[in-house]
């Protein structure tokens, strides 16, 4: 996890609580805010597809992102993604 994502996590963490949103694993360092009325995790699509392309090359990650993080529906509805990489979505 980068520095910044973990100060954003534990800035979170002591205004609302370690168990009060829900989390997608291994993506703390994606974390770029709260909506507050909802509580809400809002994640860095950018930052998410950064964490994805540690482990597989830049096209696969993009891949990967839309067509299983982003459009599973187990996270739809809990988290918010913030789309701050301007490209082109895959067909899914």
């Amino acid at each position: 996890m980068n520095l910044k994502g973990k100060k954003t996590l534990n800035l979170i963490t002591q205004v609302y609580g370690k168990n009060t949103f829900y989390k997608l694993r291994n993506f703390d360092s994606a974390i770029i805010g709260i909506e507050t009325e909802t509580e809400k995790l809002i994640y860095s699509v950018k930052k998410c597809i950064k964490t994805l392309k540690i482990k597989m090359p830049f096209d696969e990650a993009v891949e990967h992102f839309y067509s299983n993080i982003y459009s599973d529906e187990k996270h739809f509805g809990k988290v918010i993604f913030c789309e701050d990489y301007l490209i082109k979505k895959p067909n899914i």
